[in-house]
């Protein structure tokens, strides 16, 4: 899907500190869900995990996959569409922009060192839109 358009509260809304439920396949064909940090950019939302992860896994053997970002008021954006794949190494520009979405102040920099340290080698999913509903904005 091209040029997606979402209200200013959707946009707002994604720029927030809430999880992803991000569905993928398994191998034998059940659904695996994956509660995921991610950044919205240019149409596309952006993940940030490890190559040994069953979801890595799975979206390398089938790149389709749905998530869901909910909150508990019954606002929610819901995307399907397929993934491209890619290793990133430091300096983690992806996985920068998603950790300093989510760990504040003094929470960034010893996540960041952890990463850098203890993983160095970050998978980066692009969850490009084939549709997406929401429900609750304006």
């Amino acid at each position: 899907m091209t040029n997606i358009q979402f209200t200013s509260s959707a946009e707002k809304y994604l720029a927030e500190p809430a999880n992803m439920v991000l569905a993928t396949i398994r191998k034998d064909g059940r659904p695996q869900l994956s509660p995921v940090w991610f950044i919205w950019q240019d149409n596309e939302f952006l993940i940030s995990t490890t190559a040994s992860t069953a979801k890595w896994k799975n979206l390398l053997r089938d790149p389709r996959c749905t998530g869901v970002v909910d909150a508990p008021a019954g606002r929610y954006i819901s995307v399907t569409g397929i993934v491209e794949m890619w290793i990133e190494n430091a300096p983690h520009e992806v996985t920068t922009k998603i950790v300093r979405k989510y760990k504040l102040g003094d929470e960034f920099e010893p996540y960041m060192e952890t990463v850098r340290n203890d993983r160095p080698e970050r998978g980066i999913i692009r969850l490009k839109p084939e549709s997406i509903v929401t429900s609750g904005f304006d």
